[in-house]
């Protein structure tokens, strides 16, 4: 079983605001990432909410994900990503640690690191678009120990760069997984991309 950790408790200090509940379309940022997981083949998601977890539970709608609080969440991601894992599962052979402000990933792409990784049983699967590395990111669980072990305000990306010889890499025609939302000027360039993008598909 493949299962999925959603990386959502960040304090959105350079938003100013809670981007978990960011509407894109009309729909909260963290809302986009629970679909796309829904869609795909994961068999469960791990959702870590933090200092906004009240509010965000008011404007996102959960439904079979296991949703945990990180209390320590102002210590940095990486207490998030051990908090989650312990709540992944002993059943799991691997998780994909996607993130809550990365909302255009598509459900193929989950898909696809999913068979890379049940074809492979590469330690690490790495989307790339255009050959650029992006997220989310696939770890089997002989690199859990490792990623238990990280502290700071850093993610898997020091997992990743002590293992470089077990990535496996594989190509997604899905620009998603390079965007990631963190400020207001993030915001609102995707958003004018995707504007564009509309009319002149229209």
């Amino acid at each position: 079983m493949i299962a999925a950790l959603v990386l959502a408790a960040g304090g959105s200090s350079r938003m100013g605001r809670p981007k978990q509940t960011l509407l894109l379309d009309g729909v909260p940022m963290l809302q986009r990432v629970l679909n796309t997981l829904r869609e795909s083949n994961v068999g469960r998601v791990v959702v870590v909410l933090g200092g906004s977890a009240v509010e965000v539970r008011r404007h996102v709608r959960f439904d079979d994900e296991l949703v945990v609080v990180n209390p320590s969440y102002s210590k940095g991601m990486s207490s998030s990503l051990r908090l989650g894992l312990k709540h992944v599962g002993t059943d799991a052979d691997a998780v994909i640690i996607a993130l809550g402000d990365q909302p255009f990933v598509h459900p193929a792409t989950i898909d696809t690191l999913v068979s890379t990784y049940e074809g492979s049983r590469a330690p690490i699967v790495i989307p790339t678009h255009k050959g650029a590395r992006g997220n989310p990111v696939l770890f089997d669980r002989r690199v859990f120990p490792q990623i238990a072990g990280i502290r700071g305000d850093i993610g898997a990306k020091h997992v990743v760069e002590e293992n470089a010889a077990d990535v496996l890499e594989v190509e997604v025609p899905d620009r998603g997984v390079l965007v990631d939302i963190d400020t207001p000027a993030d915001l609102n360039r995707v958003m004018k991309v995707r504007r564009r993008r509309s009319r002149e598909q229209a």
